[in-house]
């Protein structure tokens, strides 16, 4: 009994609070996955932010069974680490790791090795609990890199990265609603359960 105490007391000095917002990914109006985001509080004030999304479709001309996986830490409002790995049927896609030294973030990516001189203090896995507040960028943690934010007329913000996808957000009551996401293959679009 006295094990079973020490167990429940340790997990519940580990985590403060947490929360989950979960959504539906659909192509062409099929549903064909879901992406849940959640914020912890560590009982350090680190917040740990996770995304699981996973999919799987097949019709037409897409067959496939994708899951990405976010795990990102701040701490004391910097990025202190972060991974994000993405499998396409099974096989790693793409993956990217970030440790912050206190000086300097450091980057090792499908893409190759940098750093950064400093820490980003926002990114796009706090979007979804913390409002933008009109910030002008936000760090992408997949790809490691700063990108812009476009606040539209019609109240949504769009976000275009690098490799050419864009997204564009569509906000209520402060939380991301709506998304969609243009890749080259299709639009993914992702709606709010809870």
């Amino acid at each position: 009994m006295q094990k079973y105490c020490f167990v429940f007391f340790f997990f519940f000095s580990v985590c403060v609070s947490a929360q989950q917002v979960v959504y539906d990914m659909s192509v062409l109006g099929f549903t064909f996955g879901k992406m849940v985001v959640t914020r912890t509080i560590e009982n350090d004030s680190t917040e740990l932010y996770t995304l699981n999304a996973k999919g799987k479709t097949n019709f037409l001309w897409m067959k496939r069974e994708d899951e990405t996986i976010y795990q990102v830490r701040f701490r004391n409002g910097k990025l202190l680490s972060s991974t994000h790995k993405q499998m396409e049927s099974g096989v790693t896609s793409q993956w990217t790791k970030m440790l912050f030294d206190g000086k300097i973030l450091h980057v090792d990516s499908y893409k190759g090795k940098k750093s950064f001189t400093g820490s980003p203090d926002f990114s796009v896995l706090q979007m979804y609990f913390k409002p933008l507040q009109n910030r002008a960028k936000v760090f992408h943690e997949a790809e490691s890199e700063y990108v812009n934010l476009v606040y539209r007329k019609d109240g949504t913000v769009e976000m275009k990265i690098a490799n050419g996808s864009k997204t564009i957000y569509r906000f209520a009551n402060g939380k991301i609603a709506e998304m969609e996401v243009h890749l080259p293959i299709a639009t993914v679009h992702m709606k709010l359960l809870n």
